[in-house]
C-alpha cells in the first residue's frame, strides 16, 4: 500500500532542519587552515627562517583555534568525540615540535596524518563518544 503523501511530507518536516551556514563556515574554516599549514609545512621542510614565514604560522594557529571552537559550538560532544580526540592528539604532536628548537620531520609528518585521518574519519568513528561509549550526534 503506498505511502500516505501527507505523511511522506510530515516526516520530512519532522526532520532536523539545519542551516547551510555551518557547513559553509567549516569549508572557509578548513580550506584557511589547510592553506595555511600548507605553506607553514614547506617552509619548515625547504629550511626557511622563522621570521620569513612566522604570518603563516600564526595564520595556521588562529585557523585551528577557529576550527575547534567551531566544533564545540557545532556539537557540545565534541571534545569527547572521535573528532575532538584526533584534533588533541594533532595539538599534542605539535607540542612536541614546539618544544624542541630544530624541526622535526618525522613529527610533523605524524601532524600531518594525524590532521588528515581525523578530518577523514568515517562518521560512526568520527562521532563515536568516548564518554557515551556510542555514537552521539
Amino acid at each position: 500500500m503506498p505511502e500516505n503523501p501527507r505523511s511522506v511530507l510530515k516526516n520530512r518536516t519532522d526532520k532536523k532542519q539545519r542551516s547551510d551556514w555551518p557547513k559553509l563556515l567549516d569549508l572557509v574554516l578548513r580550506s584557511w587552515h589547510v592553506g595555511a599549514s600548507s605553506v607553514l609545512f614547506g617552509a619548515v621542510v625547504w629550511g626557511v627562517p622563522f621570521v620569513r614565514f612566522s604570518t603563516w604560522h600564526h595564520l595556521t594557529i588562529a585557523s585551528g583555534c577557529a576550527l575547534i571552537i567551531s566544533g564545540i559550538c557545532r556539537c557540545r560532544h565534541w571534545p569527547y568525540q572521535g573528532r575532538g580526540l584526533m584534533a588533541a592528539a594533532h595539538i599534542g604532536l605539535i607540542a612536541l615540535i614546539h618544544g624542541r628548537p630544530d624541526p622535526n620531520m618525522e613529527v610533523l609528518a605524524m601532524v600531518l596524518v594525524a590532521g588528515v585521518v581525523g578530518s577523514h574519519l568515517p562518521g560512526n568513528l568520527r562521532h563515536w563518544s568516548l564518554l557515551h561509549g556510542r555514537r552521539i550526534d
